[in-house]
């Protein structure tokens, strides 16, 4: 059940937008660059606090669905005992009861890392959408004419580039302390 936030989905989103990020390399005039956006995303505040909440809300789960487990296990250890002092129709009536708890918690797990898989995606694409503007502006500033995901399964080559991940991860945090000095007044 343990769940690593992989956070990757997003270089897709990225990549189809065209937007990706990581380094600097001019080519016969031209420049172009590339960032690493899932490190842009778990350096981000806000990545930052998405991913304490989701391992939160995924270890109080886990902390649930144990103690559901070990009810399973009980009531399983409790049923082999007294199986041979049970008479058919009882012992069939527990193994139904245990096999349809065990099929709940079944269920409630598939369904809870699909929701977290979900929470997951939706903190990476908000932050994937304001890193897109951020690379425009910084693309606008510095001339550069395309801009790639570093990560992404379509770049195989950039010479001499130039990491703008930190520059990102700076602008985003200075963006966000701007916007929440706005909210503020």
């Amino acid at each position: 059940m343990k769940s690593k936030l992989s956070m990757g989905g997003l270089a897709v989103v990225v990549v189809g937008c065209g937007l990706g990020f990581a380094d600097v390399a001019s080519a016969e005039g031209r420049k172009y660059a590339v960032v690493d956006m899932q490190a842009v995303i778990v350096n981000v505040e806000e990545g930052k606090a998405a991913r304490t909440d989701l391992e939160k809300e995924i270890k109080d789960k886990e902390k649930e669905l144990q103690k559901q487990k070990e009810e399973l296990d009980k009531m399983n250890d409790e049923w082999k005992s007294k199986a041979s002092l049970l008479s058919e129709e009882a012992r069939m009536n527990k193994q139904k009861d245990f096999q349809e708890k065990f099929l709940a918690l079944r269920n409630a797990e598939m369904e809870f890392q699909a929701n977290i898989k979900r929470k997951e995606q939706k903190a990476t694409q908000t932050i994937a959408i304001k890193v897109a503007g951020l690379v425009e502006k910084i693309a606008k500033e510095r001339s550069i004419e395309a801009v790639f995901e570093a990560n992404s399964a379509g770049l195989l080559y950039l010479q001499e580039p130039v990491d703008l991940t930190k520059e990102v991860v700076d602008r985003y945090a200075k963006e966000a302390k701007k916007a929440s000095g706005k909210s503020k007044k």
